[in-house]
């Protein structure tokens, strides 16, 4: 990045965190108490709530009480009118807490293949090296004992035994 694209990376990050940071002024705020006409009319807007007790659309106290104290029953709807917000309350914090579940036993599966397949591989390269390990011993092996036959073949001619005879060997006479 050069200096131009910092300058202006750095201006967007300030200018979108004093726009993000400051507060609602008084006078943007909605006077509920207009959409009194109906649940879609009030729920239509992020501020409002709709009490189906009485009828009425209030202002949603916000995060600081997540449930209206001025709506008698507990029938009270926000940002829709199908499911009541004490349900959503308890709704959408079960649903958010299966879809991580869902997601985190993804992801573990997902781990545990890819860590079979490493194991695999692993395991693949050793007998591999292991196998390459027994063939290297087994020629070893097999020229060692060709030399033990060679030298047993030359100490038998040196005293005159050849293979034959009852005892598998007989002595060679001079002929």
């Amino acid at each position: 990045m050069n200096l131009e694209q910092r300058l202006f990376f750095s201006l967007v990050v300030v200018v979108s965190a004093v726009y993000f940071t400051m507060p609602v002024s008084a006078a943007e705020k909605i006077d509920c108490t207009k959409f009194n006409k109906s649940c879609s009319d009030c729920t239509g807007h992020s501020e409002c709530y709709w009490c189906s007790s009485t009828g009425k659309c209030n202002n949603y106290p916000g995060w600081t009480k997540i449930v209206p104290r001025d709506c008698p029953s507990k029938k009270w709807y926000y940002g829709q009118c199908r499911l009541s917000g004490s349900v959503l309350i308890i709704l959408i914090p079960c649903l958010v807490g299966v879809f991580l579940l869902f997601l985190g036993c993804c992801i573990y599966c997902c781990c545990c293949r890819r860590c079979q397949k490493c194991k695999k591989k692993r395991l693949d390269k050793e007998d591999a090296k292991l196998k390459q390990k027994r063939e290297e011993m087994r020629a070893i092996h097999s020229q060692k004992r060709s030399e033990r036959e060679v030298k047993r073949d030359e100490i038998r001619k040196k005293y005159g035994l050849r293979p034959g005879g009852s005892s598998g060997y007989q002595r060679i006479e001079d002929s």
